[in-house]
């Protein structure tokens, strides 16, 4: 990676220039080297650097990305279980991984280098300040320096400077974002085994109000959070604490002795209708809104829009095609099911004691949901399956009950 010292720098000319140096970003400018255009990456951190997140690297996400294993430590993770509020509880855990757990600083790093190796430019430690966007070029002002370029991707995360600059976004809308509390603390291996009865498996306590918590196992380190969807019912810094404690008790650990530092961000809500295009620039990952409005997810969408970004890129300066086809190509690959997602989420959070009764008279429908976050099912494929299977799952409840469901639902 390259560190630019504080000395102005000359102007450059690129095809590509990237904004923000995560998954997304990373596989745009992977992408548009391999299509052999020249590109700058800028990323305003350095890097390796701490990166709040879980870490789940989803099957569907690999499938873009490729072999990972120079990434380490890396974690395998065969499923999930999961409590209602009521602590009603289900598991399930597949014969195949369902996602990696990994530590977003190497796996960053890792996706960067992959970068760097097809070719593109990548300076960390440089943040982008002001993008001017003209009829023959893109003109990014740095801390460090000033680049031209044919056209801009912004990966800037969820405030994305590019969004802001280009006009594509000023703000979210009021119901546009969740809230996201985590932490990452480091445990005995005694104090380990407690706080998770399978290291194999995530764990997931839905919440009352709209949202969840998780314990994410690396080792003897567990990623711990909390997401909050609108509206928002509850004071996020209090309702982390209040979760602490919680898993302290449930689990004999003294959790909240162990907390260094957490960190609080916003989380866009995915499946909205946005713009993620404009003249000469593309925003993909959490700055296009691209994550899982349900379960929060976003390495896999960063990845998917920066590859659609890429290739689309690559067709405008080739052959001069418009940016167009960028929607389009994201809502095939997964924009559309986003919306799916988005009501889902929805219906869940609704009737959540409901449905985990039926999860737990018919554990076929949660092996589904653990495919469909693994990514062998998306929601569509998942609801229709579950549509299609409801005579076989009402066999096994008790007439009564029957009616209980269905009642003002």
């Amino acid at each position: 990676m390259h560190r630019r010292g504080n000395e102005q720098v000359n102007r450059m000319d690129y095809d590509v220039i990237i904004v923000g140096g995560g998954p997304g970003g990373a596989m745009a400018a992977r992408t548009c080297a391999e299509k052999g255009l020249k590109v700058l990456l800028l990323e305003k951190e350095d890097v390796p650097r701490y990166k709040a997140c879980g870490g789940a690297v989803s099957w569907k996400a690999l499938q873009i990305i490729g072999p990972i294993d120079e990434v380490q430590p890396q974690y395998r993770c065969y499923g999930a279980t999961v409590y209602s509020p009521a602590m009603h509880k289900v598991s399930h855990k597949l014969k195949e991984p369902a996602s990696i757990l990994v530590f977003r600083s190497s796996f960053d790093h890792f996706l960067l280098k992959q970068a760097q190796n097809k070719g593109a430019n990548i300076n960390v430690g440089e943040k982008a300040i002001s993008v001017n966007i003209t009829d023959e070029q893109v003109h990014v002002i740095t801390t460090k320096g000033e680049y031209t370029a044919k056209l801009m991707i912004g990966a800037d995360g969820v405030n994305s400077t590019v969004a802001r600059e280009t006009g594509l976004r000023k703000k979210w809308e009021a119901e546009g974002y969740g809230i996201c509390i985590e932490t990452e603390i480091e445990l005995t291996p005694e104090d380990a085994e407690k706080c998770v009865v399978d290291k194999e498996l995530i764990e997931a306590y839905f919440l009352k109000s709209r949202g969840y918590g998780w314990i994410f196992p690396k080792g003897n380190i567990m990623s711990i959070g909390l997401g909050l969807w609108k509206p928002i019912t509850i004071k996020p810094a209090q309702a982390f604490e209040d979760f602490i404690s919680f898993l302290s008790r449930e689990k004999g650990v003294d959790l909240a002795a162990h907390i260094t530092k957490k960190f609080i961000h916003r989380v866009p809500v995915g499946g909205m209708n946005r713009k993620i295009s404009g003249d000469k620039v593309l925003l993909v990952g959490d700055a296009a809104g691209f994550v899982d409005p349900f379960l929060g997810e976003g390495i896999y969408y960063a990845v998917a829009s920066g590859l659609a970004a890429g290739e689309v890129a690559a067709e405008a300066i080739y052959h001069g095609t418009d940016l167009s086809a960028y929607r389009e190509n994201c809502n095939a690959m997964f924009n559309n099911d986003l919306r799916i997602a988005f009501k889902f989420g929805n219906t869940f959070h609704r009737h959540i004691e409901k449905i985990f009764y039926l999860f737990d008279k018919d554990p076929e429908l949660f092996r589904m949901y653990v495919l469909t976050g693994k990514g062998v099912l998306n929601y569509r494929k998942y609801i229709t399956k579950c549509i299609l299977r409801m005579p076989i799952t009402l066999l096994k409840i008790p007439t009564g009950m029957v009616k209980n469901l269905f009642k003002n639902s």
